[in-house]
């Protein structure tokens, strides 16, 4: 039987992010096709990709990557997965979009978002999304899209079933704090919350062992060199699981650090309100929503054993759900 040729739309070298949803999609075909290995091929939207990234949808020529590049028709594809966000629409997934416009391919979208309910959708985007499986992680984009008469459903992002081992939290001995910087062009969070992240840094270190963790280059650069504290960081996504692995707690402004640290059985604090990843957190009720500064008493609180084992099962349901939705979704097309 020859492998199952999926096309998925995501990114490289770009927001680890992205990486850990389409790891997590990975897995999933993994459980579902155990002896039909798919064939992956990669439409990378980073925007290195692209002359004028986020602007317009012209490709840089001649790449010399190892992905697709979209001249004309589709390749001959079982599948198109367009994972993660938010640029799953716009002038990222232009040339892919095209491309499919006139593919028999089934597309499944998985893990999507938005920031707005106004979605800038193009022909061709709504091309893909008639007849399409659509999964969001939050509520924003499932709302936008069911106005448009699109038949959205919401569930955990499949980041959460990312990580190639789970390790569960014991005690509260060591937490991780994810930070973001200010000064980065994208991923960026503001001066006040960088600033109130920093700040909360000396209580929990009188306490707990504390690693800070960066998941930019820029970040690492900016925070080793003026925190007081051990700075992780590494140019491969896969890696931080393993930076997280002897961790009991992740304390994040960054939702996918929450959501892999949900995967590796660990529980998670997100600090960052804004819509869009407190919309994706609201479905994952062991990523805790807090402000900085009541960490610390959420903490004096917080009993990780009953934690886990509910995370635990709460995650072992989810995969099922999603691994049964898949299946179905699948057989409808004649790929299982």
């Amino acid at each position: 039987m020859r492998p199952l040729q999926i096309l998925c739309a995501s990114t490289r070298q770009w927001n680890p992010g992205d990486e850990w949803i389409a790891r997590g999609v990975r897995h999933l075909f993994r459980t579902i096709y155990p002896d039909r290995a798919p064939s992956w091929m990669l439409y990378d939207r980073s925007p290195d990709c692209f002359l004028e990234p986020w602007a317009a949808s012209a490709r840089r020529p001649h790449l010399l990557g190892n992905s697709y590049q979209p001249a004309g028709e589709l390749p001959a594809v079982d599948l198109v997965i367009v994972a993660g966000t938010p640029e799953w629409l716009g002038p990222h997934l232009q040339p892919l979009a095209r491309a499919a416009h006139s593919s028999a391919a089934p597309v499944f979208y998985l893990g999507i978002d938005y920031p707005t309910t106004e979605l800038p959708c193009t022909p061709e985007d709504l091309g893909m999304l008639a007849g399409a499986l659509i999964v969001t992680r939050g509520r924003i984009a499932t709302e936008a899209l069911q106005a448009r008469g699109f038949p959205a459903r919401v569930m955990p992002c499949p980041a959460l079933f990312s990580a190639p081992i789970e390790y569960p939290a014991r005690a509260l001995k060591t937490h991780a704090v994810v930070l973001q910087s200010d000064r980065v062009p994208n991923q960026s969070v503001t001066a006040e919350l960088k600033a109130r992240m920093i700040g909360i840094l000396p209580a929990l270190q009188s306490r707990y062992r504390v690693k800070v963790v960066c998941n930019y280059i820029d970040e690492y650069l900016e925070f080793s060199a003026a925190l007081d504290c051990p700075v992780h960081y590494s140019y491969d996504a896969d890696d931080y699981y393993g930076i997280l692995s002897d961790c009991d707690l992740v304390i994040s402004t960054r939702l996918h650090s929450a959501l892999i640290a949900n995967s590796l059985l660990k529980p998670a604090i997100l600090t960052n309100s804004e819509p869009r990843a407190a919309s994706a957190a609201e479905v994952c009720p062991h990523i805790y929503i807090r402000e900085p500064e009541d960490v610390s008493t959420f903490l004096d609180r917080f009993e990780p054993d009953p934690a886990v084992r509910s995370l635990l099962n709460w995650k072992r349901t989810q995969e099922a759900h999603y691994l049964e939705l898949l299946r179905n979704a699948l057989q409808a097309h004649g790929l299982y």
